[in-house]
């Protein structure tokens, strides 16, 4: 009889953990590490992830590119990979935002090998892991105010493209190139930003833009 092994991907960018946890992994069930990075930025050069893996399992906090960006990244890609977050972080509300944005799993970093064992068995058996960190966390968002259609909206920006909405409404009025130069980035990669904002929010020029960012007050929530 042959055995399915589910292939899964690592995101931590150190190296002692990514190691032990594909020992680990590895020795719970039919389940081979078939990749690994060390953040967020190189999963997300590697799209579109062929062949896909069964499981991606990530940190959220890593330099470069974290585990909120590459989960919003792979969601705007179309691309719904299970996702297993692994962490330190005990951040509720974070833990939400993950959750209602696709995210399958949470387990804290000092889980047990049992913990780590439950979590795959229930991810690849009905689609979604609830520990009670998790479902204390939801609970808790339910009892919560609603966030306002700003926070909303500055939920939904990378943070280069909040960098970008920072310098096209700077009182210097600078021009693509200008912030291109200002962000050590190539041309297209602004307009890439551009384009990624006007498809979130139906915004069709550069001055639409503006008064969108006027209209809810942005420009003072981008630091």
């Amino acid at each position: 009889m042959t055995t399915n092994i589910k292939e899964i991907i690592l995101v931590d960018d150190h190296v002692i953990i990514r190691e032990g946890l594909k020992e680990l992994i590895e020795k719970l069930g039919a389940y081979k590490v078939t990749r690994q990075y060390s953040d967020g930025s190189e999963l997300t050069n590697d799209i579109p992830l062929i062949p896909a893996p069964d499981l991606i399992i990530m940190d959220i906090s890593m330099p470069v590119m974290n585990g909120d960006e590459v989960v919003a990244t792979l969601r705007e890609k179309d691309i719904f990979i299970p996702i297993l977050i692994l962490t330190l972080s005990q951040d509720e509300n974070r833990i939400v935002h993950l959750f209602r944005n696709g995210v399958c799993g949470y387990l804290k970093k000092d889980c047990t090998a049992a913990m780590m064992k439950q979590a795959l068995e229930e991810i690849f058996r009905v689609g979604y892991y609830h520990n009670e960190l998790m479902v204390f966390a939801l609970q808790t968002a339910e009892r919560m105010p609603r966030k306002t259609q700003q926070e909303l909206i500055l939920e939904k920006l990378s943070v280069r493209e909040k960098e970008f909405l920072k310098l096209i409404c700077h009182e210097d009025e600078y021009t693509y190139d200008q912030i291109a130069s200002l962000m050590h980035v190539q041309h297209r990669t602004v307009d890439g930003y551009r384009q990624s904002i006007f498809e979130k929010f139906g915004i069709k020029s550069k001055t639409g833009l503006v008064l969108f960012m006027l209209r809810h007050q942005l420009y003072e929530q981008l630091g």
